[in-house]
């Protein structure tokens, strides 16, 4: 399998329970992949929020994660056939939750990132659809809401949308002028964004058409036993009573945009990271 592979040890650091050891697999295999922030390879490395995130459950438990790097489509479809053991960053989605336990630890929103102000302002996707002629650059194998997805079949319909592979070309094309925007998380334009030929042009329009939504990790039953997910979800609930999960967002985000992100609350989140298995 050719993937890009980097081996966090994590081997019973300081504070971990003693018994680790007889509770942990011998490693859990953790899927990344493109996300601005939340995942990125630089240098050689893989990093990121998810990336921190899993080192810090790393410490708590004791446990050894090794990281592979997939397209985001691709992603699923190895921890659906038991080759990965858990995704970060995912969206909660029935047919997931068929094979995978799910434990959020944050929030995420879609904007609509356009690569220069349009003659006229929009306050909606619908609006962009209906009176915009832009064409949009959307990533394979992420999900939307429903209303989002909608918006994308007109658009589909109308020869303005074009599906590529990852995140990276998106954001290449928007700087080339061969797309006029797309949708993304904070996480994701931040970083293409701080640097790039975009910077000073990009128009990003917050939709009513997106709602706040879990973002979180999945945890395949058939590889990952009853016992390590509960040890998981237990560290991972700890990790956002404690504000461990807002500190690390705060490395990444001035505090406006942290703010909006966590703007629903620790509640709904502890809520669902105690529900049984």
């Amino acid at each position: 399998m050719s993937v890009f592979r980097l081996l966090v040890i994590a081997c019973l650091c300081y504070g971990a329970p003693a018994l680790a050891g007889s509770v942990c697999p011998p490693v859990t295999r953790v899927g990344l992949s493109d996300l601005g922030y939340t995942a990125y390879r630089e240098h050689g490395r893989i990093g990121g929020i998810s990336v921190d995130i899993a080192n810090e459950m790393a410490r708590r438990t004791g446990c050894k994660f090794e990281f592979s790097w997939f397209p985001r489509q691709r992603l699923f479809v190895e921890l659906a056939a038991g080759n990965i053991d858990m995704t970060m960053a995912s969206l909660r989605l029935p047919e997931r939750d068929a094979h995978a336990r799910y434990l959020p630890y944050a929030y995420l929103q879609y904007d609509l990132v356009l690569a220069a102000s349009p003659a006229r302002s929009y306050a909606s996707l619908a609006e962009f659809v209906e009176q915009g002629k832009g064409k949009l650059n959307v990533t394979r194998g992420l999900a939307y809401d429903a209303a989002i997805e909608t918006q994308l079949a007109r658009l589909a319909a109308a020869g303005r949308l074009e599906v590529v592979n990852d995140f990276e070309t998106v954001f290449a094309k928007l700087e080339m002028g061969r797309a006029d925007g797309t949708l993304a998380t904070p996480p994701i334009y931040s970083k293409y964004l701080k640097s790039g030929k975009l910077q000073s042009s990009v128009v990003v329009v917050q939709l009513p058409e997106a709602t706040p939504r879990f973002t979180g990790i999945y945890l395949a039953k058939s590889t990952i036993s009853p016992a390590v997910r509960d040890r998981y979800a237990a560290a991972l609930k700890a990790m956002v009573t404690d504000q461990t999960i807002r500190t690390i967002y705060a490395h990444y985000f001035d505090e406006a945009t942290l703010k909006r992100m966590i703007r629903q609350g620790q509640g709904p989140l502890l809520t669902a990271l105690s529900a049984p298995d």
